[in-house]
């Protein structure tokens, strides 16, 4: 099992995020708006899950039960980033809990919802591809 090394995966993830989330509120939102660059830092952080999913499933996948690395990956990051995303958005940034549920609002066209669905669904999907 790769415990250590997904969680190794995910904490890179977390920190090309929050990067991302500064530059796209002070730079990109200057230029497409706060709801572009909502969309922007969304589908960015995205393409980096894709881009490290694939990273973590062709150094984890081996001959036999390739499923069984890249679920426990997705369900470990999927926990963590809420996990994360409620302790971190409360006790550190000092987010009210209304603000830090409303982003999970896809209805009002909060997008955090596809990032999630995304760190599971990356590594799954690489796990078909490089091994079919």
């Amino acid at each position: 099992m790769h415990i250590k090394l997904a969680f190794i995966f995910w904490a890179v993830m977390v920190a090309i995020a929050i990067a991302n989330g500064f530059f796209g509120q002070f730079a990109v939102s200057r230029i497409i708006g706060d709801y572009g660059s909502h969309i922007y830092r969304t589908f960015f952080i995205i393409a980096v899950i894709f881009a490290f999913s694939r990273a973590y499933v062709l150094k984890t996948s081996g001959p036999g039960g390739f499923w069984y690395s890249p679920v426990y990956a997705g369900v470990q990051w999927l926990a963590s980033s809420i996990v994360f995303e409620f302790i971190f958005g409360h006790y550190v940034f000092g987010l009210p809990w209304e603000k830090i549920v409303s982003e999970y609002r896809i209805i009002d066209g909060r997008l955090w919802s596809l990032v999630l669905a995304s760190e599971v669904i990356a590594p799954l999907t690489w796990a078909y591809v490089i091994n079919t």
